[in-house]
């Protein structure tokens, strides 16, 4: 199912070639975590990326994710113990 031209072997990590556009993708919000895993999903499922690696980048972006969710409740709980003295 996945493209032969971009599937990695064992062991080994894809590199995009030398002259390839980077691109960054901004991550601040849990929204933008789930955009970049949908993103990710259509890719896999079109064999542009190896189920394999899309697997790995998902799992990292579910970590992403959970760290804004534990980052913005700590925001919300110090402004609500601020508020309290």
């Amino acid at each position: 199912m996945a493209n032969p031209a971009v599937a990695s072997t064992w062991g080994q990590t894809p590199h995009p070639p030398a002259n390839a556009r980077r691109v960054r993708v901004r991550l601040e919000t849990v929204q933008d975590a789930r955009k970049e895993m949908s993103k990710l999903y259509r890719e896999a499922r079109a064999g542009k990326i190896d189920i394999q690696d899309a697997s790995r980048l998902a799992n990292i972006l579910m970590l992403i994710g959970r760290m804004i969710e534990g980052s913005d409740l700590e925001q919300r709980l110090e402004a609500l113990e601020a508020g309290e003295r």
